[in-house]
């Protein structure tokens, strides 16, 4: 006669953990070996008849080598004993019972290695069973040799004091493992690395007033800024010194040496040194600055830093860019202004400072100009560049004065489109040489009385240009207007 549960009684028993596992064992062990060891238990209490590797690799989800490795670990820490190497299987071992064998020697392989481990210190540092087994897995997971992972202690040691967590060490020794640094010599290199990062970060942390050692985290991020951006260490403490904060941080330094590298690195120099960072700096102070002259005191969006560096692709002079932030701000247009404006000047073949600051004071002056010529008939609106093109044309190529152009807006005021009405009457005055206002005025007393002379009825507005626009839909009329006065008609 057979006994035995029913095949669901497992699901819904317990699987007892001793305390002893849970305080000297778990803490040390990684989470994936905890997950082996437990589920190995749970079928110690309740057997199942096609228990296996791949079935346990399949149940847990974890690959095969990794369940070995896990009890190949377990195995070292004593509390599982191998009984069969092919296919592997081992015998849990009831931790009281361990205890009461102590001259149960495991693997004598692992044991010799903590041996060599222990020696090597002569008490100035006590390993506890869970590193010492961690470094064995260095030499068995990682294929580190021995005295690599003693060259590597005692680096930690040297380094970080006696009380090194094995856990940064371990980080170290991936290191190693992953530039296959097998030999003294090429650990030597990678160690001598990490000794220059420790005390480089010290001195950075120390520029920042922190005084504590630096992490492993630190570390890493030392050795992003030398090793893979090229920084030097005097660059790396002027980043510090441009961090302009009470409390500075390694963020903030690394955020100001990622931007020297976007622009200054990425293939452009190897090395990046204090003067690239100096230099990076400076462009960040244009910018903001650039951003605040046009109404905006935010950070640039990565639409703006594209935009600002198609403005330098046109003005690699950071100056000549904020004139045109300035300028744009001032008629608080938006930063695709600023890139068009940079255009304008560009085309025009202004190459320097100078041209474009003489080009704005001359377009300031004719701005002003405009709006004294607008208020004559108290318009106020903004001056487009129509207006501008137009007094252009009065002045340049009719030769017309101030003086007459103001004058001619007098008469201009009580049209329905006076810029329109100041042009054809200008362009009068430049056919029959008119040059200045007293001459405007006898030729407007003329007209005047012209007028009155051949109309016996009370003038009409259409007979009194100074009242009328001309524009439009009354062009002829202008046109007729023109030529009783003497004019050819092509106002």
């Amino acid at each position: 006669m057979n006994f035995a549960f029913d095949n669901q009684f497992a699901m819904f028993d317990v699987t007892p953990v001793e305390n002893q596992f849970i305080l000297e064992y778990l803490p040390g062990a990684r989470g994936d070996y905890v997950r082996v060891y437990l589920y190995g238990l749970f079928c110690c209490y309740h057997p199942q008849k096609e228990m296996n590797l791949d079935s346990m690799s399949h149940d847990l989800n974890l690959p095969m080598d990794d369940i070995i490795s896990a009890f190949r670990y377990w195995e070292r820490r004593g509390i599982v004993r191998r009984i069969q190497d092919h296919p592997p299987q081992w015998q849990y071992i009831n931790i009281k019972q361990k205890s009461l064998y102590t001259d149960d020697v495991i693997d004598p392989e692992y044991a010799a290695f903590s041996k060599t481990v222990m020696d090597s210190f002569d008490g100035i540092r006590v390993f506890h069973g869970s590193e010492i087994a961690s470094c064995y897995e260095w030499k068995e997971d990682l294929q580190l040799p021995t005295e690599v992972i003693l060259m590597l202690l005692k680096h930690m040691a040297r380094v970080r004091g006696k009380n090194f967590r094995i856990a940064d060490a371990q980080k170290l020794a991936i290191r190693l493992a992953d530039e296959k640094a097998r030999s003294i010599e090429e650990a030597e290199y990678v160690l001598s690395m990490d000794e220059s990062a420790m005390v480089g970060m010290k001195k950075v942390l120390r520029k920042l007033g922190k005084k504590y050692t630096p992490s492993e985290a630190q570390m890493s991020l030392y050795r992003k800024w030398t090793e893979t951006w090229g920084f030097d260490q005097e660059a790396i403490e002027s980043a510090c010194d441009q961090t302009g904060t009470a409390d500075p941080d390694l963020n903030l330094v690394n955020a100001i040496l990622e931007k020297t590298w976007e622009q200054q690195g990425q293939g452009k120099k190897e090395h990046l040194s204090k003067s690239d960072v100096q230099a990076s700096g400076e462009i960040r102070k244009i910018k903001r600055k650039v951003m605040k002259e046009l109404g905006l005191n935010t950070a640039m969006t990565p639409y703006q830093e594209e935009l600002y560096q198609r403005m330098a692709s046109l003005y690699p002079d950071p100056e000549i860019i904020l004139i045109a932030a300035r300028e744009c701000g001032r008629r608080r247009k938006d930063p695709e202004s600023a890139y068009k404006l940079l255009q304008s000047w560009q085309k025009r073949g202004f190459t320097t400072q100078q041209e474009i600051e003489s080009h704005i004071r001359s377009f300031q002056d004719r701005e002003s100009f405009l709006k004294e010529v607008k208020s004559r008939w108290s318009d106020r609106t903004d001056i487009g560049e129509k207006s501008l093109e137009q007094l252009e044309k009065w002045e340049n190529q009719l030769g017309i004065s101030r003086e007459l152009i103001l004058k001619a807006a007098d008469y201009a005021s009580e049209a329905k489109k006076p810029m329109a009405y100041m042009d054809a009457l200008l362009v009068r005055y430049a056919e029959k040489g008119i040059h200045t206002p007293e001459e405007a005025e006898r030729d407007h007393q003329e007209n005047a009385q012209a007028n009155l002379k051949q109309n016996a009825s009370p003038p009409s507005g259409a007979q009194q240009y100074h009242q009328r626009d001309y524009a439009g839909e009354q062009e002829e009329a202008m046109k007729r207007f023109i030529r009783m006065n003497g004019g050819n008609g092509n106002a």
